[in-house]
């Protein structure tokens, strides 16, 4: 008798795992953050750049943050992804630019002007723009 009572107790406890293994099964691993733009010229989500020369898109998946930078005409330049305290450039963008990442400084052309397009809690991100040797840094904020 006691093993008969047992089963309902087993279908009970599947049945109750049947949701998260149901939304499990659904994860859009990424599609829908696709569908918002990411690596688009016009992406669907807010410019949060400080200089209205340059568009600054910021996107989030599975705790990975990427920042997309663009021009005004839409021309991808840049796309740095940042998890912790961790930074990396993703090899995208028309314009093979060159930058300078907490990991891997490197020192801008002494006569090229800074300019801030971005800044948070964390970190800035500063063009040290020259005509001839432009360069993106991540720059720490202290």
């Amino acid at each position: 008798m006691r093993s008969s009572s047992v089963w309902p107790a087993i279908i009970a406890a599947a049945l109750s795992m049947l949701p998260a293994v149901t939304f499990a099964q659904w994860d859009d691993h990424g599609k829908e953050q696709a569908k918002r733009g990411l690596g688009q010229a016009f992406p669907d989500v807010h410019n949060q750049s400080l200089h209205p020369v340059w568009h600054l898109y910021e996107f989030e998946r599975d705790g990975i943050s990427y920042y997309q930078v663009n021009d005004m005409a839409g021309r991808l330049h840049l796309i740095v992804a940042k998890a912790g305290d961790a930074f990396w450039s993703l090899p995208a963008g028309e314009s093979g630019a060159r930058i300078s990442l907490p990991a891997w400084p490197q020192l801008p052309h002494p006569t090229s002007v800074p300019i801030e397009v971005y800044r948070d809690s964390e970190f800035a991100l500063i063009l040290h723009d020259d005509s001839n040797d432009a360069m993106w840094s991540i720059e720490l904020i202290r």
